[in-house]
């Protein structure tokens, strides 16, 4: 399960760029709010998925594209009853910088980076830049990736043309995101908090107290970014960190219950079923869906969960 700030590497440190493909439902609703130092391309190839970058919810349908920048808050979730298949491009810059006086750094990925230059976030195939980056999208999902030695070149080739294409629809921030982008910091303090102390009794003062807000305020803007309130969140986070270890231990459910913060198993297995549509013995005994493309080239790529293509 993705934490709310990943530290892990996506990819290699010598070559930090992987592909994703996720799965809904894959008896999960989605990925929880997080951030990473990678930029993330989102492409829908089938279905309907909801997005949310920042505080914005976009519904994405086939052929539909997000760009999300480097370090910004965004979570994956099941558009109602919909299934979903899409794929998530991560790569760090580091992968094209060439030094500390690089040019193209200075001109161009450190104000991506730092959000003083914003790419679109939705792409619609009705938007003219996906038209232009689509198939190289398309490129890296399908051809065939380290099969041949020379393979990070045409990786490191394509990324630098998607970005090269993205620029000239990019726009100067203004005062505004700046603004949004001092909440947000502060915000990722208290999605940090929870992340360590979901388990825990943890009240709506604690968490506002580690972003210096009140806890009205606080739960005005955690309502905003996340659409739920902080009880519901809290809730539905243990509930997903539950049936990572249902899927991964052997522990028995009333320890797990237990160390996710569930206190009375009854509650815990009743909410676990209104959450995933089965109990969380059944969840455990049953068998993880197929990955999509079978007997294409993306079929190796696995899923949201493994690291795969670069990893």
């Amino acid at each position: 399960m993705a934490a709310y700030q990943e530290t892990k590497v996506h990819g290699t440190h010598g070559f930090p760029y992987i592909v994703y493909v996720g799965i809904l439902p894959e008896y999960i609703n989605g990925i929880p709010h997080h951030w990473h130092e990678e930029m993330e391309i989102i492409y829908v190839t089938d279905g309907i998925v909801n997005v949310s970058v920042g505080n914005t919810e976009y519904v994405l349908s086939v052929g539909d594209i997000i760009l999300v920048h480097p370090q910004t808050i965004h979570a994956i979730r099941q558009h109602g009853d919909s299934s979903a298949l899409y794929y998530n491009i991560l790569f760090r810059f580091s992968m094209l910088e060439n030094g500390a006086d690089d040019t193209c750094r200075e001109k161009y990925l450190d104000p991506i980076y730092s959000r003083k230059l914003l790419m679109p976030v939705y792409l619609t195939p009705e938007h003219p830049l996906h038209a232009e980056i689509e198939p190289l999208i398309m490129s890296l999902l399908i051809d065939p990736h380290y099969q041949r030695f020379h393979d990070e070149l045409l990786i490191k080739a394509r990324v630098f043309e998607i970005l090269y294409r993205i620029l000239p629809y990019c726009e100067q921030a203004d005062s505004a995101v700046a603004g949004e982008d001092i909440v947000f910091e502060k915000l990722k303090r208290s999605l940090s908090f929870l992340e360590e102390h979901y388990a825990e009794n943890i009240s709506v003062d604690t968490i506002a107290a580690q972003s210096n807000y009140s806890a009205s305020h606080f739960a005005k803007l955690f309502r905003q970014l996340t659409g739920d309130s902080f009880t519901q969140y809290l809730k539905s986070y243990r509930l997903e960190m539950a049936a990572d270890r249902l899927r991964n231990e052997q522990t028995k459910v009333s320890e797990i219950a237990l160390s996710c913060g569930f206190s009375n198993l009854s509650y815990f297995s009743r909410a676990f079923y209104e959450k995933f549509g089965m109990t969380p013995s059944d969840y455990r005994r049953s068998p993880l869906p197929a990955a999509a493309g079978a007997g294409d080239d993306r079929a190796h790529i696995g899923t949201e969960n493994e690291n795969t293509i670069g990893g």
